[in-house]
C-alpha cells in the first residue's frame, strides 16, 4: 500500500520539472535576446560600413570629377581609382577614370578601359565618342570615322539631338584638319538640314563650311542667319569676306556696308578696319572690272586704267632680271606682248575693237599671274588685279 509520502513526493518531482522548464525557457528567452540584440548590433556596424563606404567611394569620386574639370587627370586618376575600391563596377566612376586616363596621356590603357565598358553598352553614345577622340589620337582614321558615326546614332541621357549634332561637327572638324573636305561637306550639311533655325548655328555652319572649301554653302548659311537677325555683325562681315572670296564684289560690299551701318563702332577697332580695308577693296575692284557688260566706252577707260597698273607691274618685276643678264622665259614671253602694237592702242581703238579689249585683259591678267609667281605676291592695285585674274569667269571677260 502506498504511504503518506507518496504524494509529497509527486508534488516536488512536478515541482522540480516546473522549475527546470522555466529555467531552460528563461535560458533560451535570454540566449534569444542576446542573439537578436547582437544581430542587430552586426546588421548596424555593417549598415554603417556600408553606409561609410559609399560615402567614401563619392566623396573620391567627387574629387576625381572635380581634379578632371580643374585639368588634373593624375589626380582624378588616383581619386577615382580609390572611389572604384570602395564602389566596385560603379559605371559612371570608370567612366570618369577612362576619361581621365585619356586626359593624362594614357592613350592606350583609357582605349582599352573604354572598350570593355563599349563590349556592355555597344550603343551609348558617350562611350562611342571617346573611342573616336581616342582613334584620333592614335591617328587611326577608319576607326575614328567608325566611332564619331556610332556616337551620331547611339544614345545619349539628355537632350540628344544637340548632342548628335555637336558629334557632327566634331567629327567634320577633324575631316576638315584632314583636308577630307568633300565628306566633311556632306556632315556638315546634314546637321544643318537636321538642325531648327538658329541664327548662331547658322553661322556657326557658315564657318565650318568656310573651312571645308564650301564658300557658296557657307554664304547660303550666313545669309540665312542675316534673315533672321539683320544687324549680326559676325554674319555680315563673314558673309562680305565669302561674297569676296567667290567675287561678287557687289554683293561683298553690300554686306559690308550694313556691317558698318548696324555697327558703327564695330566691336574692336580692329575689327572695324578689316571691314573698312575690305570694303575698300571691294569698291575699288568694282571701279576697276573690265566687264563684258559695260558700254565699249565704259569698258575701254577700264581697260585703260589697269593696263597702265600691270605695265608697271611688270617693268618693276623685269628690272632686277634685265640688271643681272637676262628676263626668265615666262617674263620673256609677256615681253614679247607688252612690245606688241596692240599693247599700245589708244583709246579710240579699244572702242572699236572688242576682239583687241578681250586680249588686252587678257594680257593684263597673264601679266598679274605671272609676276606674282615670278616676283612674290603683289600689293596695292596689282593685288586686286590678281584677284580678277583668278576668278573662273576671268578667261571670258
Amino acid at each position: 500500500m502506498p504511504t503518506h509520502t507518496e504524494p509529497q513526493q509527486i508534488d516536488d518531482l512536478v515541482t522540480a520539472k516546473r522549475r527546470l522548464i522555466l529555467r531552460d525557457t528563461l535560458t533560451f528567452l535570454g540566449l534569444a535576446l542576446v542573439t537578436v540584440v547582437l544581430f542587430m548590433v552586426t546588421l548596424f556596424l555593417f549598415r554603417s560600413f556600408a553606409a561609410h563606404r559609399d560615402e567614401l567611394a563619392k566623396r573620391w569620386a567627387g574629387r576625381g570629377e572635380a581634379a578632371l574639370n580643374a585639368g588634373k587627370p593624375e589626380q582624378a586618376i588616383a581619386a577615382l581609382r580609390t572611389a572604384l575600391a570602395y564602389a566596385p563596377g560603379e559605371r559612371s566612376d570608370e567612366l570618369l577614370l577612362a576619361r581621365a586616363l585619356g586626359d593624362a596621356g594614357h592613350t592606350e590603357e583609357s582605349y582599352n578601359y573604354f572598350t570593355g565598358l563599349w563590349d556592355t553598352q555597344p550603343g551609348d553614345g558617350f562611350i562611342n565618342l571617346e573611342l573616336a577622340r581616342l582613334a584620333v589620337k592614335r591617328n587611326n582614321r577608319q576607326s575614328a570615322v567608325h566611332f564619331y558615326r556610332a556616337a551620331i546614332y547611339g544614345t545619349w541621357e539628355g537632350d540628344g539631338v544637340v548632342r548628335r549634332r555637336a558629334v557632327r561637327f566634331e567629327l567634320a572638324r577633324y575631316l576638315i584638319g584632314r583636308r577630307e573636305f568633300g565628306i566633311a561637306r556632306t556632315e556638315l550639311l546634314i546637321a544643318g538640314g537636321n538642325s531648327p533655325p538658329d541664327a548662331a548655328l547658322d553661322v556657326t555652319l557658315g564657318g565650318l563650311l568656310q573651312q571645308a572649301d564650301a564658300p557658296t554653302d557657307a554664304l547660303a548659311y550666313y545669309q540665312k542667319a542675316i534673315s533672321a537677325k539683320p544687324d549680326d555683325l559676325i554674319a555680315l562681315q563673314d558673309a562680305g569676306q565669302v561674297a569676296y572670296a567667290l567675287g561678287d564684289f557687289l554683293k561683298a560690299r553690300q554686306l559690308l556696308e550694313r556691317a558698318l551701318r548696324a555697327h558703327p563702332a564695330a566691336g574692336e577697332s580692329q575689327q572695324r578696319e578689316t571691314i573698312v580695308n575690305l570694303l575698300q577693296n571691294c569698291q575699288r575692284i568694282l571701279d576697276l572690272e573690265p566687264l563684258q557688260k559695260f558700254s565699249p566706252a565704259e569698258r575701254a577707260s577700264r581697260i585703260l586704267t589697269a593696263r597702265l597698273i600691270a605695265k608697271k607691274r611688270f617693268a618693276a618685276c623685269s628690272a632686277p632680271f634685265v640688271a643681272t643678264g637676262g628676263l626668265p622665259p615666262s617674263l620673256l614671253a609677256l615681253n614679247a606682248q607688252w612690245i606688241g602694237p596692240g599693247a599700245e592702242a589708244n583709246r579710240a581703238r579699244l572702242v572699236a575693237d572688242a576682239g583687241l579689249q578681250d586680249a588686252t585683259v587678257q594680257l593684263i591678267y597673264d601679266t598679274e599671274r605671272t609676276t606674282s609667281q615670278v616676283c612674290g605676291p603683289p600689293t596695292g592695285d596689282d593685288a586686286l588685279l590678281l584677284k580678277l585674274a583668278q576668278l573662273p569667269e576671268a578667261a571670258t571677260q
